[in-house]
């Protein structure tokens, strides 16, 4: 019998994902880095750990030059600490 998995767990793979690319996007400061440029540094499919890392409350800026996309950027290292907002400010589902 298989545990139950807590909402937030992901796999591990994952997790290695998205850390590589918060590294390379950490090293890089306020320069963009390309997707292809993260692909070379192992993320397989930056454009969806971006989405994810998204998702998780990290806020990364599209660049763009002349209307195409030069690379992305991380504007804040650390997500947003959520478990301390006010209960009168989280959304109920109904």
């Amino acid at each position: 019998m298989a545990s139950a998995a807590t909402p937030r767990a992901r796999p591990a793979l994952a997790d290695a994902q998205q850390q590589r690319l918060l590294e390379q996007l950490r090293r890089a400061g306020d320069q963009p880095v390309a997707f292809a440029e993260l692909h070379a540094g192992r993320v397989d499919f930056p454009a969806a750990v971006v989405s994810e890392l998204e998702l998780n409350g990290y806020i990364i800026e599209r660049v763009y030059d002349h209307r195409r996309l030069v690379g992305v950027r991380l504007i804040h290292p650390e997500p947003p600490d959520t478990s301390r907002a006010p209960a009168a400010r989280r959304r109920r589902w109904p």
